[in-house]
């Protein structure tokens, strides 16, 4: 199913069932959460997922939840295995680069509600639960999620792609060092498997 994850047909796909949201903001609201520690079954992502495009009156047909299961199962790989190349779920080359600038904007504002709202029911703080270098990053998306447009002029130049290749870039880069930190950083404080962790040493 590696054709089917694609950003122009996925999102053609959300729309037909109504979606208010952009798979890209869908990808950025489960990043968000799976930055924050979650590991979301299929039933429990379909039930975000349908919250998040405000359809969950919505009876999922196997071949959209199968959809949903794609971007699950495609965005957690991607983030567990990083020399597969994380990238944000964007909008192909050929498209305009404002309409671009303005999917990765919606796609660090996805990040951003997935991400505050995960760390909110973890019991988590914000404020005292993260790193600076963390705190820094998600500063630097929330300027980004406010991005509606890349070119000043009428037309696009060659320098307004090189800014985009280099903003897209900062925010895989963002996102995977975000990750880590909370993840693997959660990961590595965790009991071994088979210790107590009530036991006393």
């Amino acid at each position: 199913m590696t054709e089917l994850y694609e950003f122009h047909f996925l999102n053609d796909q959300l729309f037909n069932l109504g979606s208010v949201n952009s798979v890209a903001e869908l990808q950025g609201m489960l990043c968000g959460r799976l930055c924050a520690g979650e590991r979301l079954e299929a039933a429990q992502w379909n039930t975000l997922a349908l919250e998040f495009m405000d359809l969950e009156h919505l009876a999922l047909a196997e071949e959209h939840s199968a959809l949903l299961a794609l971007i699950l199962e495609r965005t957690q790989a991607l983030l567990d295995d990083q020399q597969l190349g994380f990238t944000p779920l964007l909008p192909a080359d050929e498209t305009s680069l404002d309409n671009r600038a303005r999917e990765l904007g919606a796609w660090c504002e996805g990040f951003l509600h997935g991400l505050g709202q995960a760390i909110g029911q973890s019991g988590l703080s914000a404020d005292t639960g993260l790193s600076d270098d963390v705190k820094d990053s998600l500063r630097d998306l929330a300027h980004i999620s406010q991005a509606e447009a890349i070119s000043e002029g009428e037309s696009e130049t060659e320098q307004d792609e090189v800014y985009w290749v280099e903003l897209v870039e900062y925010v895989k880069v963002a996102v995977l060092n975000i990750y880590n930190d909370i993840v693997l950083a959660k990961a590595a404080k965790a009991p071994p498997a088979d210790e107590d962790p009530n036991t006393l040493h």
